[in-house]
């Protein structure tokens, strides 16, 4: 646990030292500290991302056939939710469970038409339905009170969102792993096939790093989480943890957090199991999912640092923490930085330019062809690329608000990622226009300046400051491509 707190410190304090030897304004300290700060967790993420795509090519043990009875309850959670959506999932989970266990439906819906449409068609499938009239915990909570009073029942919980349906084999294929009584959970990756906008290819692209790079990685080193849908976890561990954690918008990290510092294994099998998943269609939609997502990444940030995990572990969920740190509030120092320069003509830093394109640029370019190459086996390739760079510039503002509620200590309402198809223009874009042309007017300025300019590292610079600067425009212009989508794809 020291040496993970160090590791942390060390993070932060380095960018400290280098500030102050690159000082240029005690006004813009601030933003001298961020930009080497967000330098360093490009190139801390990068060498993480290399060694879990060198990990994921590791070969695994193929999966085993037989295995013992257990008890197995499925779990369906829902928020209301389309009941036409969750009678669907319900169903696939009943088929895959067949003879091996109970399905239940956790329903907290507030919209009473809804419960009971839900309550109705359990009622006439053999399901049972449960329903909070609070919702204490929201998802966490529902599970919780169900281990508290069917737990005992059953050996294994299997959890679904309702937008996530398992293939025939899921179980047959998983019960197998618990075998191994250290075994706590066992993950597949969630799947998005209900491709229908831009928004949602770019999502889907997003998502195929994370599952088959990162977390296939992760199985190896030991830090694979459970992704809150698609997986099965033991109750005697669940019960010796604690339960799920409540406190947290991602319970599922949390939990994870609490079980690998007990010692179980986790389990996370990249293969097919979920044949059917909603990913989010608009804009609002897709806002809402990241700052819940990177919330709770960053409310375990202390859980993270106190827990008694290994280095290697330690070190992959500190790099999901600055992922996030750096997709929110780095991004706008990183956007804002060379607006500053250009229009202002002040310098933040004071580095020789030529020695800072040699160091920076082919470590830049590197983490661009590593992520490319990495997913070369898949139908990602340069489209993927840049719906995935579109798509993750558009996570700016609410996981910059999500930060900021975190070192505020405020606590932001729990909010579902909305469903539907509905193509609407969000309220967002006027963000992204004033974006759009405070780049524009920085350019047009700087390149007045180059050519007033006498002095070649002056020049050399503004060239360097005018490359971010236009690289942010095309990515804020390809968010337009997103945000203006007026039809189904």
């Amino acid at each position: 646990m020291i040496r993970n707190v160090l590791t942390a410190i060390a993070i932060f304090t380095v960018p400290v030292i280098l500030t102050i030897f690159t000082l240029s304004d005690l006004i813009f300290s601030p933003f001298t500290y961020a930009l080497w700060l967000t330098m360093e967790v490009g190139v801390f993420t990068t060498i993480i991302y290399l060694s879990n795509y060198r990990k994921s090519k590791e070969i695994k043990a193929p999966l085993v056939q037989e295995f013992r009875k257990y008890r197995v309850a499925a779990l369906v959670v829902s928020y209301n939710e389309d009941p036409s959506t969750v009678r669907e999932t319900l169903l696939s989970v009943k088929e895959a469970i067949g003879s091996l266990g109970d399905v239940f439906l956790l329903d907290d819906s507030t919209d009473r038409m809804k419960a009971e449409e839900n309550e109705e068609f359990c009622r006439n499938n053999g399901i049972t339905y449960l329903h909070r009239e609070g919702r204490r915990g929201y998802k966490a909570g529902a599970i919780n009170d169900f281990l508290k009073k069917y737990g005992d029942s059953y050996d294994l919980i299997a959890v679904f969102d309702s937008d996530q349906r398992p293939v025939r084999t899921f179980f047959l294929d998983l019960l197998p792993f618990f075998n191994d009584e250290n075994v706590a959970f066992v993950q597949v990756p969630q799947a998005y096939t209900e491709v229908f906008s831009r928004l949602a290819m770019g999502a889907t692209y997003q998502q195929m790093p994370f599952h088959d790079v990162v977390m296939s990685g992760r199985d190896i080193s030991g830090s694979a989480f459970i992704l809150g849908s698609g997986f099965i976890a033991r109750i005697e561990a669940l019960r010796k943890a604690g339960y799920f954690d409540e406190e947290i918008v991602t319970e599922d990290l949390a939990t994870t957090l609490k079980l690998q510092s007990l010692g179980y294994r986790s389990i996370y099998v990249n293969y097919p199991g979920i044949w059917y998943g909603e990913p989010p269609q608009t804009v609002d939609a897709y806002m809402v999912q990241q700052g819940r997502w990177s919330l709770g990444s960053f409310q375990s940030f202390m859980r993270i640092l106190r827990s008694r995990i290994g280095w290697r572990v330690f070190l992959d969920y500190f790099a999901g923490f600055l992922y996030w740190l750096k997709e929110g509030p780095l991004t706008i120092v990183e956007l804002l930085a060379p607006v500053i320069f250009l229009t202002l003509q002040v310098y933040i830093f004071r580095v020789d330019p030529f020695i800072f394109s040699l160091a920076y640029y082919p470590v830049f370019l590197f983490s661009i062809l590593l992520f490319i190459l990495s997913m070369r086996d898949r139908r990602y390739g340069i489209r993927g690329f840049l719906y995935h760079q579109f798509v993750e510039f558009l996570m700016m503002p609410p996981v910059t608000l999500s930060f900021i509620a975190w070192a505020l200590r405020r606590k932001r309402p729990f909010r579902v990622t909305p469903k539907g198809r509905e193509i609407k223009i969000s309220r967002w874009i006027f963000l992204y226009i004033l974006i759009e042309l405070l780049l524009i007017f920085s350019i047009i300025k700087g390149i007045f300046w180059y050519n007033l300019a006498s002095l070649n590292s002056l020049r050399y610079s503004i060239i360097i400051n005018l490359t971010w600067a236009a690289y942010f425009l095309f990515l804020t212009s390809g968010t337009f491509i997103i945000f203006l989508e007026k039809k189904n794809i």
